[in-house]
């Protein structure tokens, strides 16, 4: 089977497609070539990139051919080079236009000196022939753009461009290699942060596991929690006693999610809902939370950090409290669902009175 190859032609008696033979292999005489049909010769050129290493053939021709069909399956790229100062170049550039619509390769690219508008072959014309052909208009030697023009990412030009579209292509005999290591410091520290976090709730786990295997009696936490139980205090008290905010509480919710029957249904339903970590939530510090990570772009770094970490703890909160809940009964979801409402509305300081219908104890 015939490599892969990109065959180079020259409608310029100035430039002639070796020419470009021996720029991209960067030597000053070609060696032997590969006669691939009479009127084609090819050279072998090794291409290893960072990703990839392959073979390919960098074949001339002086004639408007596309060899035989081997050799016409084989082209991956054309790139011609024609004179713009020179109307006839450009005629001959064109009349390539049908032998490339069966071959139909991936890379074609128009190659010149030098492109002006007071050429015979105007930049504008030149431009216009390549969009409407699928062409890239590469100059080897472009004029100097305006000091003025302020471009943060130059485009690659002449034949480093050629040679940058050709690596950039996708050949068929390529052979890929190891994936390299991730070099960007952003991407570094992103693994590096999930990898402490990974640590610190491996470690949050056997602490908790600890704990849970030790325990002979329900901690002071639990019976402090138990003792909160808003299903127990509505009937007392109005929808404000349901929130709390205080940093205790919220070292609480662990705790008690560890602590807490699992499976205890029968004796003790309404203390499973009331050992739900609702009271946990701070909704004040979770809406502060959210609402400072869009108004403290010049905070201190230290602080932006703070702020992170608190919306993390709210956020696993919410998740406990969410996994809980997903075990009972579809009318303690309800009744805690409205528990979740009140609290909520209370701590935004909405009025009781547009939400009267909703009562702690309904069903």
């Amino acid at each position: 089977m015939a490599l892969p190859c990109a065959l180079f032609s020259s409608s310029s008696t100035d430039f002639k497609p070796q020419d470009f033979v021996k720029q991209i292999l960067n030597v000053s005489e070609l060696p032997p070539p590969s006669v691939t049909t009479p009127e084609i010769n090819s050279y072998k050129w090794h291409i290893n990139t960072k990703y990839y290493s392959t073979n390919i053939h960098l074949s001339t021709t002086d004639k408007r051919t596309i060899g035989d069909q081997e050799f016409a399956e084989s082209v991956e790229a054309f790139i011609h080079y024609f004179d713009p100062s020179v109307p006839s170049s450009f005629d001959l550039a064109n009349a390539w236009l049908p032998y490339l619509s069966h071959i139909e390769p991936e890379v074609l690219m128009l190659v010149c000196r030098c492109s002006k508008d007071s050429d015979a072959v105007g930049r504008k014309i030149a431009l216009a022939w390549c969009v409407e052909n699928g062409f890239e208009l590469v100059e080897l030697e472009p004029e100097p753009e305006s000091e003025d023009e302020d471009d943060d990412f130059p485009e690659t030009k002449g034949l480093a461009r050629i040679i940058q579209a050709l690596h950039a292509h996708t050949w068929p005999n390529l052979e890929l290699k190891n994936s390299p290591p991730v070099q960007s410091p952003l991407v570094r520290q992103m693994m590096k942060e999930q990898r402490l976090l990974n640590e610190e709730l491996e470690q949050q786990s056997d602490t908790n596991g600890t704990e849970q295997s030790h325990s002979t009696q329900p901690s002071q936490n639990f019976t402090l929690l138990e003792s909160t139980n808003p299903i127990q205090e509505s009937s007392a008290s109005s929808p404000k006693h349901l929130t709390s905010s205080t940093d205790e509480k919220l070292s609480l919710g662990a705790d008690a999610e560890v602590l807490a029957p699992a499976n205890n249904k029968s004796v003790k339903e309404e203390s499973d809902i009331g050992a739900l970590p609702l009271d946990d939530i701070d909704w004040g510090a979770l809406m502060g939370a959210v609402a400072a990570d869009g108004n403290n772009e010049d905070a201190p770094l230290g602080e932006k950090d703070k702020g992170v970490d608190e919306f993390e703890q709210l956020f696993m909160k919410l998740k406990v409290m969410k996994d809980r809940a997903e075990n009972l009964t579809p009318d303690e979801r309800k009744k805690y669902a409205e528990k979740v409402a009140l609290s909520f509305w209370n701590a935004i300081g909405g009025d009781e009175d547009e939400i009267g219908d909703l009562d702690g104890d309904s069903d």
